[in-house]
């Protein structure tokens, strides 16, 4: 049984493509070279609802494979929710029980459990439960070594292997080397040799030299010894694809983990009953790096900070909450070659936070500052009452930086609400805004890192449009009708005629209206009846001025 993640983190790109798209691309290949004495079935979820937890759903029972109908049902999968991981394989597993033989699930995830199960859990409770049950799980792009734990230990608690494909390639050939296992028979024993670095610095590539069968599915790791699983850290296939001839001349790849210490170097045949055919040790080396900041800096400003250490695509450099595990962060940088200092934007929220040299995303904290955030000085003020679909000015001073903003929001409503806003800008300190549409209690803000920290406030009631129309009572249909407004202008205000009593949104003909803008013509209605003229505040907001118009038939 196929399980696939369909949850809204599959329209993700990587090299220019969705993860979708490579996932529909990699099932095609495998039942293009299914055998057809092989049962197939396939569990997707996240693929129909939002926020849903029980959004999983067995779209074909294990059975004969129909190539056409189960592609079809694939590409047809359209992302969009959760990533109830653990659910979706306890379900496919219960799906494959009513089998007399070997039942296997290959879970496909692009990332952590979601909702409320455990992998780690379901995993010993599946292996407990006393089916021929393995699963065995594909990590598609999962970056982060706590989110790769979590998908490991699913698959180790039933027996089965985790791999992690970086791309779409590496997702071809770990769904080759899975389904391998699974339907093929063991290979006969062999044997293999390793030639590497006995030590190289933590977070570094290293290349490694074979002597071994070089089937496909064989790959090298590094294992931590210290782990109870002997968990696979890092490992690189000895080959490629199915058609790609593996050459022992050209050495594998590997980084090196991100935490300093003992660890072995393996070759791994999955398809042998022993499928660790060599094994080196191999010494991770603690490596020098440093990150210096201000002891203290003002909130949503701007710092400069002094690093040095290890460069690759993987390593950052930013903010942290003080105490928080290596994957949190706040705003960062990549740390570049030849670049000693970088410029991060401080946190919204007051408080003790962390300058981090981070290795691969979040596997070590290789060096680390305490900084203090303090709340930066601003200030916003406007009148204390406006009428809805006008324009006001504001005054405001602050911090001034790209995601900051002044602007109107819902009183008591969280720091990510706005209505209309404005950027701060150096050096200025009068802005204009328009109020909102509808009558009631606001506030005036001046918002830090998009949404993080409201820094000052105003409270602002706003009252009804007070002003008039000007039109004609009665036109015929198909004239040229004149109208004038006298009220408050805002930016987006437009006019309107349209069928009396009909919905705010729907109109006969209208026009924008410009500052200053004097009288506007629009054209009546074609077919005689009641219209009335309209103004209306702000764009798509409701009629806030209203005059009834008679359309008499044309001469």
């Amino acid at each position: 049984m196929l399980v696939l993640d369909a949850s809204g983190s599959m329209w993700g790109q990587l090299q220019g493509r969705t993860k979708i798209e490579i996932a529909r691309e990699t099932v095609a290949g495998l039942v293009r070279d299914w055998k057809a004495e092989n049962a197939l079935g396939l569990v997707a979820y996240g693929h129909r609802r939002k926020g849903d937890c029980a959004d999983i759903e067995t779209l074909i029972p294990a059975g004969p494979l129909d190539a056409s109908a189960y592609l079809a049902t694939v590409n047809a999968l359209n992302p969009r929710g959760m990533t109830p991981l653990s659910a979706a394989v306890v379900q496919a597993s219960e799906a494959l029980q009513s089998s007399e033989r070997k039942a296997t699930v290959i879970l496909v995830s692009d990332g952590e459990e979601t909702c409320s199960l455990d992998p780690c859990e379901v995993g010993t409770r599946l292996e407990q439960s006393g089916i021929d049950f393995t699963a065995h799980v594909i990590g598609f792009d999962v970056a982060n070594p706590a989110h790769q734990a979590q998908l490991r230990c699913l698959a180790e608690n039933t027996g089965g292997r985790y791999f992690n494909a970086s791309d779409a390639q590496g997702l071809a050939v770990a769904l080759d080397s899975v389904v391998a296992m699974s339907t093929e028979p063991a290979l006969p024993p062999a044997s293999a040799a390793l030639t590497a670095p006995a030590e190289a610095s933590v977070s570094t590539r290293i290349a490694v030299r074979w002597e071994g069968p070089g089937d496909a599915g064989d790959y090298i790791a590094i294992v931590d010894p210290a782990n109870p699983n002997e968990a696979e850290l890092r490992y690189a296939w000895v080959r490629r694809s199915e058609a790609e001839t593996a050459d022992p001349a050209v050495p594998v790849e590997l980084r090196t983990p991100a935490q300093p210490g003992q660890y072995r170097l393996r070759y791994v045949s999955p398809r042998r009953k022993a499928p660790v055919l060599a094994e080196i040790p191999f010494t991770a080396l603690k490596v020098e790096a440093f990150v210096r900041g201000p002891a203290e800096a003002a909130s949503g400003g701007t710092i400069e900070v002094e690093a040095s250490g290890p460069v690759d695509a993987g390593h950052w450099i930013g903010f942290a909450p003080v105490g928080s595990d290596a994957g949190s962060y706040l705003d960062y940088v990549r740390p570049e070659d030849g670049v000693s200092r970088y410029r991060l934007r401080t946190p919204g929220e007051p408080g003790e936070y962390e300058l981090r040299y981070v290795l691969d995303e979040s596997a070590a904290i290789a060096a680390s500052q305490p900084i203090r955030i303090v709340a930066a000085q601003a200030r916003i003020s406007g009148p204390a009452e406006a009428q809805a679909g006008s324009t006001i000015q504001v005054e405001a001073s602050g911090p001034v930086e790209s995601g900051h903003w002044i602007g109107f929001a819902p009183v008591g409503s969280d720091p990510g609400s706005y209505l209309d806003y404005r950027r701060p800008e150096a050096g200025v300190s009068r802005y204009e805004l328009s109020t909102p549409a509808e009558p009631g209690d606001y506030e005036l803000r001046y918002v830090i890192n998009e949404s993080e920290a409201v820094i000052a406030a105003q409270p602002i009631r706003i009252t009804a449009l007070q002003g008039s129309l000007d039109a004609a009572a009665e036109v015929r249909a198909g004239a040229t009708l004149g109208i004038r407004i006298a009220a408050p202008w805002s930016d987006g205000q437009w006019i309107a005629v349209a069928a009396a009593g009909s919905p705010d949104g729907e109109y006969a003909a209208w026009s924008g209206l410009e500052r200053d803008q004097g009288t506007i013509e629009l054209a009546a209605p074609v077919a005689p009846g009641e219209s009335e003229s309209r103004r209306h505040r702000g764009s798509g907001g409701p009629v806030a001025l209203r005059r009834p118009l008679r359309v008499l038939p044309a001469e």
